[in-house]
């Protein structure tokens, strides 16, 4: 149970690791279980105007058609993740879950005359394309729906011109047969709780893959920011508000800290989830000096407060 839900966030990363030795892939699954229930991305680790296919960010395309950052519109800081009418077609990877109960949470910002599009993938890489339900579209036929949910249609209204939230919640607790969904945009129930998790024909998918944020239309002008991806609800919508940020991304030698709330403690594991290094802190601005570490990709866990975040960055 536990190799499942954790093999997650990495799940992507170890592709070729496990056609060499699906044993040591295993491995590392399970020693990620600290690490991996949770992913926080604030985008502020993100250049302006950069490609971004790095973390949780894949694409339809292989890495040919990323979204990028923008400087343009931000929720917090002053970045944010934006796909445009070109083409773009980025995924954000959930990690494949079969078990357990997930929660996602993020803030869109649509300007006047634009529009915004996603769909649920089924597995990710992708592959031939596995819809969990329908279209999700944000005034791309004059209004919000989506179209071919587990209730048939589903309309919702947003507001341009001003960041709302929205929310998936998908309990897969008893397997996938039995999963259910919850969908919220701008605070309405677009699909309520308890709602089957599959299309309006009733189709299982097979996993929670991913989510398809893609530029449907030459309008398309969708940006995201704070997103939340936990097991656990406690303390989900408000992570993002405390202004978690671990700079520069990637470091040399010290790696900087900082919150609008104390950061009560900080612990960093390396990608086969052995912990390097740990820390109280209790302060919201702090330095860990990552000089001696090798070279390669670190997940920092931080304790906001008792909520707790994991970011990735690279040595």
């Amino acid at each position: 149970m536990i190799f499942f839900v954790n093999l997650g966030l990495l799940n992507f990363k170890f592709t070729v690791i496990m056609k060499k030795n699906y044993f040591l892939a295993a491995l590392f699954a399970f020693a990620l279980t600290s690490v991996s229930a949770q992913f926080t991305d604030d985008m502020e680790s993100y250049t302006p105007g950069q490609t971004v296919y790095e973390n949780w960010w894949v694409d339809w395309c292989g890495g040919t058609c990323p979204g990028l950052a923008s400087d343009t519109y931000a929720q917090s800081g002053s970045v944010s993740y934006y796909v445009d009418g070109s083409g773009m077609d980025p995924v954000l990877d959930l990690g494949n879950k079969i078990f357990g109960t997930w929660y996602y949470t993020a803030y869109f910002y649509i300007p006047t005359g634009s529009t915004g599009y996603l769909n649920l993938q089924g597995t990710v890489p992708i592959g031939g394309g596995e819809w969990i339900i329908g279209n999700v579209n944000f005034n791309i036929d004059g209004t919000g729906d989506v179209d071919d949910g587990p209730n048939g249609v589903s309309a919702f209204t947003f507001p341009h011109d001003e960041w709302f939230e929205f929310q998936l919640n998908v309990d897969i607790s008893g397997g996938m047969s039995s999963a259910t969904m919850e969908m919220k945009v701008a605070g309405q129930d677009v699909i309520p709780a308890g709602s089957p998790f599959t299309d309006s024909a009733g189709t299982v998918p097979t996993s929670l893959g991913g989510i398809n944020y893609y530029s449907a239309a030459g309008t398309n002008a969708l940006y995201i920011d704070d997103m939340v991806f936990s097991d656990s609800n406690v303390g989900i919508q408000d992570f993002a508000t405390k202004g978690f940020q671990a700079y520069p991304n990637p470091v040399n030698n010290v790696l900087n800290l900082q919150a609008n709330e104390a950061i009560s403690n900080v612990a960093i594991f390396n990608v086969l989830g052995q912990e390097v290094y740990r820390a109280n802190i209790n302060a919201m601005t702090s330095q860990v000096d990552m000089s001696q570490m090798a070279s390669g990709a670190y997940f920092v866990k931080v304790n906001i407060g008792g909520t707790e975040g994991t970011v990735k960055v690279i040595k």
